[in-house]
């Protein structure tokens, strides 16, 4: 049955949180729109990684503050602030330290939960020249501005209707969608006959190909030549994408995924450390050991003992 899916973020098994990184569907092919209530202790190092997904996006900063890093620009929310971020733009999110738990809610939707994406004049009118601008990334939301604010609201109300699932209320989540959406589109303005510059973005899908096959292929052995042949680029361009893009280099994010991928293994299966070592694609176990303990501060054993204590 296609409904509203209202799970958090961090109710997601292993590999659902895995195929987010890439383009998985928010929702339902049915109903392609999911609202999350994202509190960052579920993620692991309390960051929600580098990623991207055709769908819309966006937050809303319940309590403390988020840094929302958009292709390189930074945008930083407190309570009561957010973002928007375009179909298929690559971002993170992280806390800011400081006297509150950054919590924060997000809608995610797919273009055609707007209007169809074939001949349907609405989706050719007021969604595609906003999906296909590549000068808007994203933005910041702020209450200071009325029509933001709206929006802001929009994504509260979304919230408080997918809560109740009273009878009829993927209709009313359609329509108060519909409603956020016109908000933005109003107060952007973007004309509908402007036309996308030929090789614009060329380096953020470089990237996109070469993250990809780190997420599918990171459990096997893997080189700088094997990502830069993913994106048919020559290394020292692997490497100019990466700095660029995330600032970090290739093997940097390459091990950071494994770590990643190592930590979520050790709180979510009884698998011997040896075993989630060689399954999370290192050769050695020391050399495992040495670089879990530099990003998580942490060894292996002492991590999961941690956080399974903490989940008791």
């Amino acid at each position: 049955m296609d409904t509203a899916d209202t799970r958090a973020f961090g109710e997601l098994s292993l590999a659902e949180r895995s195929r987010y990184r890439e383009s998985a569907v928010h929702g339902t092919p049915g109903f392609p729109m999911r609202i999350y209530a994202n509190n960052f202790s579920w993620y692991v190092n309390n960051i929600i990684d580098w990623h991207w997904h055709p769908e819309l996006e966006i937050a809303v900063v319940l309590s403390g503050r988020v840094r929302c890093s958009i292709n390189g620009t930074e945008i930083e929310a407190g309570k009561g602030e957010g973002f928007f971020i375009n179909s298929n733009i690559m971002h993170m999110e992280t806390p800011v330290s400081g006297d509150e738990e950054p919590l924060m809610t997000t809608v995610c939707f797919m273009p055609e939960f707007i209007g169809d994406c074939g001949s349907d004049l609405i989706y050719r009118r007021y969604v595609r020249p906003v999906i296909t601008d590549q000068s808007l990334k994203g933005m910041k939301l702020t209450p200071e501005a009325e029509w933001q604010e709206r929006i802001l609201s929009g994504v509260r109300q979304l919230m408080e209707i997918a809560e109740r699932r009273e009878w009829g209320y993927e209709l009313e989540l359609r329509n108060a969608v519909a409603g956020i959406w016109f908000t933005l589109v109003s107060n952007l303005k973007i004309d509908p006959g402007e036309t996308i510059a030929a090789g614009a973005g060329a380096g953020e899908k470089r990237l996109k190909k070469m993250l990809t096959h780190i997420h599918e292929n990171y459990t096997h052995e893997m080189t700088i030549d094997d990502i830069a042949r993913s994106a048919s680029v020559s290394k020292s361009e692997c490497f100019r994408c990466f700095r660029n893009m995330i600032g970090r280099k290739p093997v940097e994010y390459l091990n950071e995924y494994r770590l990643q991928a190592a930590a979520e293994l050790l709180v979510s299966t009884d698998m011997q450390i040896t075993e989630v070592c060689f399954a999370c694609g290192f050769n050695h176990i020391s050399y495992f050991g040495k670089l879990f303990r530099q990003y998580y501060g942490t060894t292996p054993k002492e991590f999961r003992r941690m956080q399974t204590a903490g989940k008791k």
